[in-house]
């Protein structure tokens, strides 16, 4: 008996801070059949990442104690229609950080959603997920084009590498500010500062973003002495009637005039002089499930003639059990004859094959989360 009380007292201490640390694994898989159409013929295909982009992830805290917790999250993208890694094939493309957080206050760094990326998913009726959505704006489509895998324009301004992200909460207000390296380079290339907030208040939301960055590395020219200052920003809201949620945005983006690219515009690389985007939506109680739509307006300012595309997109959610839904999701995008405005869904798109080429995609799936 004393020698069970005794392994008891020297393992009470191990015992008591295991019980105050939790690890969770979770994740989801999202696979969908449909055709895409870049403007050259229906292609069929499957689709992994229409709705939320598969993923596999490991998430834990521990209590510090005095209201101080520790936390982590390693979060890695998938392919399911493939078994590949997505987000250029990072082994944790989707988020990787470490942090400390109290009641009302956080502090991370890592790779990491920015404050855009949160702002866009509040405003957007898909909430940055489906055909249609918004993940092409403020994502790294327009900022960093053709950014390679791991370096700090890759997928920015949504995800950040190298960030340090603060929140802090009063009432209805979240305030969030990041700071961020980018790549490291010595000319400044992709350093930012963003700062944005989310306010609530029964069925209202409003959301907003600024973000001044320097060029990412795939956006200087060859002997540019240093990488010039940029700017985006974003504002949008919901208001919830109860019949229906409408969602309203406005995204804004200055690429600088310094060091810009030579050439002709392309899909991946449109060399405008500023884009904006607006858009209204609504999320619509159906027959036990969802349905969201969506219309945004895209403009490219180029020196020339300037590009516009109209994007509409139609999506139904049906959820089987907690776990377990069922989607069909469409949208097609009406560009004039210098518009590449593309359709995006959360972790697949589709460019148009030239300027001014009208592009669609639909398809129906199911995702399984755990």
């Amino acid at each position: 008996m004393k020698r069970s009380l005794l392994a008891l007292a020297v393992l009470a201490p191990w015992l008591s801070a295991h019980a105050q640390s939790t690890v969770t694994v979770y994740g989801l898989i999202d696979l969908s059949v449909g055709v895409a159409n870049a403007g050259t013929g229906n292609v069929k295909s499957m689709f992994s990442g229409v709705g939320p982009g598969s993923r596999l992830g490991f998430r834990g805290t521990e209590d510090l104690g005095g209201g101080l917790r520790a936390n982590f999250v390693l979060e890695q993208g998938i392919a399911a229609d493939t078994g590949g890694l997505t987000q250029g094939g990072l082994a944790w493309g989707r988020q990787v950080y470490v942090g400390l957080a109290g009641d009302w206050w956080s502090v991370s760094m890592g790779r990491q959603y920015s404050p855009m990326n949160l702002s866009l998913v509040e405003s957007d009726a898909l909430r940055q997920v489906y055909w249609g959505g918004t993940p092409g704006v403020g994502s790294g489509t327009y900022q960093s084009p053709n950014a390679p895998a791991g370096s700090g324009g890759h997928q920015s301004s949504a995800r950040v590498n190298n960030s340090v992200l603060g929140t802090a909460t009063m009432g209805g207000f979240t305030g969030r500010l990041m700071a961020a390296a980018g790549d490291e380079s010595t000319n400044g290339s992709g350093h930012l500062v963003m700062a944005g907030g989310t306010y609530k208040a029964g069925p209202l939301q409003v959301s907003g973003t600024v973000n001044r960055f320097r060029q990412y590395a795939t956006t200087l020219v060859a002997g540019a002495p240093s990488a010039a200052l940029q700017t985006e920003w974003q504002l949008g809201g919901s208001y919830d009637f109860g019949f229906v949620q409408a969602f309203v945005g406005h995204y804004f983006y200055v690429p600088s005039e310094v060091n810009r690219l030579p050439g002709p515009p392309t899909a991946f690389d449109p060399h405008f002089l500023k884009t904006t985007s607006n858009w209204i939506g609504a999320r619509v109680p159906l027959g036990g499930g969802t349905l969201m739509t969506q219309v945004m307006r895209t403009n490219f300012d180029y020196d020339g003639p300037d590009g516009k595309g109209t994007t509409f997109a139609l999506t139904y959610e049906y959820p089987l059990s907690k776990r377990t839904t069922l989607f069909g999701s469409y949208a097609q995008v009406n560009n004039n004859d210098q518009g590449r405005v593309s359709i995006q869904a959360a972790t697949v798109a589709v460019f148009p094959a030239f300027a001014g080429a009208d592009i669609k995609a639909y398809s129906v799936g199911m995702r399984h989360t755990f």
